[in-house]
């Protein structure tokens, strides 16, 4: 009867794994930021520490088996130490509050766990690099805390162990072997769906952020500066006599010109502040909490930076130049289409005077062209 009450609280077990592997896997697509999954996991898995204890199959006076450590070494594995920490902790304390001779050894074996599972997850980072195999290694490692039953106030505790052994053993494997394969499919789809969601806001051949990406922030920024005393500044970055370089070179060379130029705008930019490839050989850059002078100096110095690094196509150095323009909200609009169309113009402007320069937007009938003098740009540059 011990033996057929001990493989009903296992199989409970499985199943409260699976509930558990499934509340996992909510987490992890609901939440986005990683030190907030971590920590809403950590109860989770100290309720079904907890719960694994609540009907435990009772071999002697104080004495009980069940699934606690696979949830707690599993916490360890997938998680990391505020899981394995919070559910290590809720099972040693409700073990010791249901005391018996076993208490000891039962909250040792929770140590155990939780230090093999912690160890196994920075082998494996925390089951991304983690075969099935590992899951089975992993499985074996958690039943090996059976050993501590021979510290057990028992008549013949080796006896006692070597009997559990073909009943803990399987369970605690196929245990660790489903519930960790439930939590590895979760993690791989939140993971698939992420590189999903980035490349689709990317572009493949800069790394930048595409116009999908730039309709999103810049409607975000401005909605964020509404009412700021500082506003949002707008740059429209244009290469000039692209389609020479394409004609002339071949497009393979236009591309690494494109990627060169982003690499530029990326430098010459703080962190904060958003590069876009807006498409073809058109960039946008928002400027958050940037009035229009600063945005002016911002585009100036990436004309600069341009013009200062050619671009080495086989044995030639080519010469790119970019025509800039800038406006600035709340001064040329507050919302996205008028403060584009306001740029855009400054870029129009720029490359009727005659390119390779930046022009700030004014009000409609009056748009300044902006040249700094050498001293100007050098002490940009610094």
């Amino acid at each position: 009867m011990a033996h057929l009450d001990l493989i009903l609280v296992l199989l409970n077990g499985l199943g409260l794994m699976a509930l558990i592997a499934l509340a996992f896997g909510t987490i992890e697509r609901l939440m986005s930021d990683p030190a907030l999954k971590r920590w809403l996991h950590a109860p989770v898995f100290a309720m079904g520490t907890v719960a694994a204890m609540l009907s435990p199959a009772h071999l002697a006076d104080g004495i009980i088996v069940d699934t606690r450590c696979v949830i707690v070494a599993l916490a360890g594995a997938f998680v990391g130490w505020p899981a394995a920490l919070v559910a290590g902790l809720a099972g040693a304390i409700y073990r010791l509050g249901l005391g018996g001779a076993g208490a000891p050894v039962g909250v040792a074996t929770i140590v155990l766990a939780a230090g093999v599972g912690l160890i196994w997850g920075q082998l494996y980072r925390h089951g991304q690099t983690a075969r099935r195999r590992h899951l089975v290694v992993l499985g074996l490692l958690v039943s090996a805390h059976i050993g501590l039953f021979v510290l057990l106030p028992l008549p013949d505790p080796l006896g006692f162990t070597l009997n559990l052994i073909p009943f803990v053993v399987p369970t605690y494997v196929a245990g660790v072997f489903v519930m960790g394969s439930m939590m590895q499919r979760e993690t791989r789809m939140m993971r698939r769906e992420q590189s999903l969601e980035v490349d689709a806001f990317t572009d493949a051949l800069t790394g930048l952020a595409n116009r999908r990406a730039y309709d999103a922030l810049i409607a975000e920024e401005l909605a964020q500066g509404r009412g700021a005393d500082i506003g949002v500044s707008l740059l429209v970055v244009d290469f000039d006599h692209f389609k020479q370089v394409n004609d002339t070179y071949g497009h393979e060379t236009g591309d690494e010109a494109l990627k060169a130029v982003s690499r530029i705008l990326r430098s010459c930019v703080r962190e904060g502040d958003y590069v876009c490839r807006h498409g073809g050989e058109e960039f946008t850059v928002i400027l958050p909490q940037t009035g229009l002078p600063q945005g002016r100096r911002t585009a100036e110095r990436i004309r600069h930076a341009i013009e200062a690094a050619p671009l080495i196509a086989g044995d030639r150095n080519l010469s790119l130049t970019v025509s800039i323009g800038v406006a600035g909200a709340p001064q040329h609009g507050d919302d996205p289409n008028t403060l584009y169309r306001c740029a855009d113009a400054a870029l129009y402007e720029a490359k009727s005077a005659g390119r390779d320069q930046v022009v700030v937007y004014g009000r409609p009938q009056l748009r300044e062209i902006v040249s700094l003098d050498e001293k100007e740009v050098l002490a940009l540059a610094s």
